[in-house]
């Protein structure tokens, strides 16, 4: 077998998840690129979620950095080292892998095996054959942490598991101070976490223990707090709620003063991001005593009836409130970028100019674009086109992977001679929307699977629910090339089809390279 390789490191997972697993990777990629190491990073579409989500804000931030290239699985790859995260993904997806190929296969667990209820989240027997039979080799379970290595080693030891944990790497922002004093004149609690039943204790009496409605303690809540307001009956009105997404969690934390985390008691914190997020802000955290054993002294913890007087003790000593801040952020600092380098080092992976990380852009537009797709590009076309576009369209022609696919939304349409593909819209064919659509994506699922594109462009106002169907969950990159919008209502709905495209760009862009090739 050639030693030559495509890339350092292939990063795959489903990227439709917003959470904890699609900003890790993104952590760890940002280090590769750091480091010098070319990365690929591959979609696959898993059983972990069943929502049509566009990819991950996480995601898109770092497709253009250095050396870190889009691939899909059809996409002929090998690299020293696959970092695989999620067990379910790997398990539950049902596109072929065939054609990637790595020296170490890496399936990171990034959440527990067996919850404290006793039900199993993953087959790890069942992953481990799928890995062995994709890859031709068995693979290296490595467990984020002691929580999640306990958990698997409850459902099997028959599989071995990496010596040391993969823990999650932290890229701290600089606006992260020592701190030295308190938020406001009363204790200040909070906490930031999705907005899932499991992260929130299971009565109202424990939520209202750590999360007091009293005016001694003000509260500050990101990501929502429904399912508490369903088990309490209402908000309490000494609470801040701000929804998911609604404040940056580095100005949220600089907000508060105890980070409290009580859970519903069924969860296992598999690693916990956002309690190391409080800790770098330096926070003094308080969270269940099982996490002990992942952060130590850099933390306290207690039972939810608990809560209020350990904080009260912390607030009445600044100084003891002061040293515990200091130990939290040391110990969250301590989860450097150069942890990753390091242990991709250990399998091969080692940067050509040396194992130092250099701090790298978060989300630098200029950096070289050797992400961009490699494979056939799909165009698909609806309605009225500007200008501008038709130009660039007439330069595409001349592009041999771009096959053009334009859906006829008038009964004059006459299709365009470099047209690959022409299909009539529902008013053409004298269909309703509902018979339409299912006609639609069955001659995009058709396409899809005959051409395997690397590359999505849909080219009109807003796309077609059949179009953004067909697409949820494609490992492809998808583009839309927003025609005018003069319709405010229209204009609404575009910002959340946004949301289903790594890439939206206007009229007023520079649309051709997507058309001709010039990054493929």
């Amino acid at each position: 077998m050639s030693q030559d390789y495509d890339v350092d490191v292939i990063q795959m997972s489903d990227f439709r998840l917003p959470g904890g697993t699609t900003s890790s990777i993104a952590e760890e990629v940002r280090a590769q690129s750091a480091a010098g190491l070319s990365t690929a990073v591959v979609h696959v579409a898993g059983a972990v979620t069943n929502y049509p989500l566009g990819w991950s804000a996480h995601i898109r931030r770092i497709l253009d950095l250095p050396g870190v290239r889009l691939c899909t699985p059809h996409t002929r790859l090998r690299a020293k080292v696959l970092v695989i995260r999620h067990p379910t993904v790997l398990l539950s997806t049902r596109i072929s892998l065939e054609r990637l190929e790595a020296d170490h296969i890496i399936i990171v667990a990034n959440h527990a095996a067996i919850d404290a209820a006793g039900t199993q989240h993953y087959d790890m027997a069942a992953t481990d054959a799928k890995a062995r039979a994709a890859f031709g080799k068995a693979p290296i379970w490595s467990p984020i942490g002691p929580v999640v290595r306990g958990t698997m080693l409850e459902q099997t030891q028959e599989i071995p598991l990496r010596d040391t944990d993969w823990f999650n790497i932290f890229d701290f922002p600089e606006a992260f101070e020592q701190r030295t004093g308190f938020v406001e004149d009363r204790p200040v609690i909070g906490r930031h976490s999705r907005p899932q039943r499991g992260k929130w204790p299971d009565t109202s009496e424990d939520i209202l223990a750590a999360y007091p409605n009293s005016p001694e303690y003000a509260v500050r809540i990101l990501g929502g707090a429904q399912i508490a307001q369903r088990l309490i009956g209402h908000v309490p009105e000494s609470w801040e709620v701000i929804p998911f997404g609604g404040e940056d969690p580095t100005k949220f934390l600089r907000r508060i003063d105890f980070w409290v985390y009580m859970h519903h008691p069924d969860l296992k914190e598999a690693f916990g991001r956002a309690a190391m997020e409080s800790l770098a802000a330096g926070c003094v955290a308080i969270m269940p005593p099982y996490m002990e054993e992942l952060f130590g002294d850099a933390a306290l913890y207690a039972e939810p009836r608990d809560v209020q007087a350990l904080v009260d003790e912390y607030r009445a000593e600044k100084e003891k409130f002061l040293a515990q801040s200091r130990r939290a952020q040391d110990f969250a600092h301590s989860f450097s970028p150069q942890m990753h380098v390091d242990r991709l080092a250990e399998l091969g992976a080692v940067p050509t100019h040396g194992t130092d990380v250099d701090p790298a852009p978060r989300n630098d537009r200029s950096a070289d674009t050797t992400h961009r797709a490699v494979g056939p590009t799909l165009l698909v076309t609806v309605g009225p086109q500007s200008e501008k576009t038709q130009l660039a369209l007439a330069g595409g022609s001349n592009n041999d992977d771009l096959i053009w696919v334009s859906v006829g939304d008038d009964t004059q349409t006459v299709p365009d001679q470099n047209v690959s593909l022409f299909v009539s819209s529902a008013r053409r064919l004298n269909m309703d929307d509902e018979a339409w659509n299912d006609y639609f994506v069955a001659r995009l699922d058709n396409l899809l699977a005959g051409l395997r594109p690397d590359r999505v462009i849909y080219s009109g106002v807003l796309p077609p629910q059949a179009l953004e169907d067909c697409l949820a969950g494609a490992p492809v990159e998808k583009v839309w090339m927003q025609q005018p919008i003069d319709n405010p209502e229209v204009g609404e709905k575009a910002i959340k089809s946004a949301l289903n495209f790594h890439t939206v760009i206007d009229t007023d862009a520079p649309v051709n390279e997507f058309l001709q090739g010039e990054n493929h």
